[in-house]
């Protein structure tokens, strides 16, 4: 399987991977209440993060078959035009104000890579594309640690096999299901 990056002419393309592959998620579920609405809210998410996480320097890898993308930041510079969420109800960016500012409040200092979404299309789940997805961005940063929030127990149990530990205890907006922080340190070899 060929993992890439991602062409700029493939992001309409990334944003729809993610929003499918994110539409069950537990927290998107919360911050985008009722089937229906979160197919609409979910494609204006993903783009404003698609775009604010370039702005800063960040990379999107995808699969050659397109049914995979990884977003990476630079740790601590994410950064979301408010704007970028127009067409977001006042419910729901107050869900994700809460949760912005939890996972801020979580985030380690120093140098590391934030791996902010893994998302792969619902027919290619658990093929091991996901790792092969996440492991090319780590290959990619070498010698700088990496770090996410798992937002489900299946996916906290696919970043430990990837050598990721948990980085404090799990933490939840209120109301919210609980997110949990996970460090790799850059030694680790696959």
């Amino acid at each position: 399987m060929i993992v890439r990056p991602a062409e700029p002419s493939e992001m309409d393309t990334v944003i729809d991977v993610l929003s499918e592959a994110f539409h069950e998620d537990p927290v998107s579920m919360w911050v985008f209440p009722g089937d229906e609405r979160r197919a609409v809210a979910l494609p204006i998410f993903h783009r404003a993060v698609v775009l604010g996480m370039l702005a800063v320097g960040g990379h999107v890898d995808v699969t050659g078959d397109l049914s995979a993308a990884a977003l990476w930041a630079p740790g601590g510079d994410e950064d979301i035009d408010d704007e970028a969420f127009a067409g977001l109800t006042g419910e729901e960016i107050g869900r994700l104000a809460a949760l912005f500012e939890l996972m801020t409040e979580h985030a380690p200092g120093g140098e590391y890579h934030h791996a902010q979404f893994i998302g792969v299309r619902k027919n290619a789940q658990r093929q091991g594309i996901g790792a092969r997805l996440l492991k090319y961005g780590l290959d990619r940063y070498g010698a700088v640690p990496a770090y996410l929030e798992a937002s489900s127990a299946e996916s906290a149990k696919l970043y430990r096999r990837l050598g990721f530990r948990d980085h404090g205890p799990a933490f939840a907006a209120e109301g919210g299901p609980p997110m949990l922080p996970m460090w790799r340190e850059p030694s680790i070899s696959l």
